[in-house]
């Protein structure tokens, strides 16, 4: 009996793994839309246009807490990069959780691109 529970409740959380990549993405067409909007941008606007596409998305922008290590000049100009992603985390609960499962460390270092 103990068995289809463990199923059931594999199958309900399957869906909800890969936070991490789909922060990827979203964060990849976040920089897309701001290189789109400021094809000359002038310094900060595309953090500024990254930071709200990521909010509308559902992620918190955390770059400038204490301890938090990540790629921020590579987001200031606009470029995605894996280090760049650590500047943001969802913003909800169960999301949070399994996002915390997958990046440990708020100051962790970004796995290295390959």
């Amino acid at each position: 009996m103990t068995r289809p529970r463990m199923i059931f409740a594999i199958a309900l959380l399957l869906p909800l793994g890969g936070c991490y990549g789909g922060q990827q993405k979203d964060l990849a067409s976040c920089d897309t839309r701001a290189a789109a909007a400021f094809p000359k941008p002038e310094p900060g606007q595309p953090l500024k246009a990254i930071q709200a596409c990521m909010d509308q998305a559902g992620y918190r922008f955390i770059g400038w807490n204490d301890g938090v290590v990540c790629d921020m000049a590579s987001l200031i100009h606009g470029q995605s990069t894996r280090g760049a992603v650590l500047c943001f985390e969802p913003k909800n609960w169960l999301a949070l959780k399994l996002y915390r499962l997958e990046v440990p460390e708020r100051s962790q270092v970004a796995p290295p691109q390959s």
